[in-house]
């Protein structure tokens, strides 16, 4: 077998050393049946953007995201669902929130939980207590909205806010990819 242990940056950015384009994290992540639910709380949410916030642009990696590599630019996702998928929630706040034009460069599919992906793109209130997976992805989301809220009262606060953590997210803040 043949491993490799290498850093990815969470979003893309130009390397200021290089000026080369990062490729960030992308592709298809596909979790299979044997993972458990997404059950971040409000608590792990919060220490991940208190995290990469108090990083202030300094070099921060998470924990290992574990891939087993199915197709081109598709993975099994072994470890690490939990971040990987409170990270899109991140970038996709920002997107439906106006913050920036992009979300995640990546993309989740589930195999037992076939409504979640739909959910992830909508993150509709009315649907959230259809499911308990639908519950926390949307409990997530929320965390993320008072997160950014906490910056201040004014629109101009929160877009600071948002602007700076997606810099670290697309420059400094690494998973360890193995």
């Amino acid at each position: 077998m043949n491993y490799k242990l290498e850093h990815k940056t969470i979003g893309f950015s130009t390397d200021p050393e290089t000026n080369e384009e990062r490729p960030g994290i992308s592709g298809k992540f596909f979790i299979p049946s044997y993972q458990r639910g997404y059950r971040w709380t409000a608590d792990e949410v919060t220490k991940l953007l208190d995290d990469i916030w108090k990083s202030a642009g300094q070099p921060y990696s998470l924990q290992p995201i574990v891939v087993k590599s199915i197709g081109t630019d598709t993975w099994e996702l072994i470890d690490g669902q939990q971040r990987l998928t409170t990270l899109w929630l991140i970038f996709n706040y920002m997107q439906k929130n106006g913050y920036k034009r992009s979300g995640a460069a990546y993309n989740l599919e589930y195999a037992t939980r076939p409504g979640s992906q739909a959910y992830l793109q909508q993150m509709d209130p009315a649907q959230a207590e259809q499911n308990i997976d639908y519950f926390h992805l949307y409990q997530a989301y929320q965390t993320i909205d008072t997160w950014v809220a906490s910056a201040g009262p004014t629109d101009q606060a929160k877009e600071a806010r948002v602007n700076r953590i997606y810099d670290y997210l697309s420059s400094s803040v690494r998973v360890i990819w193995y």
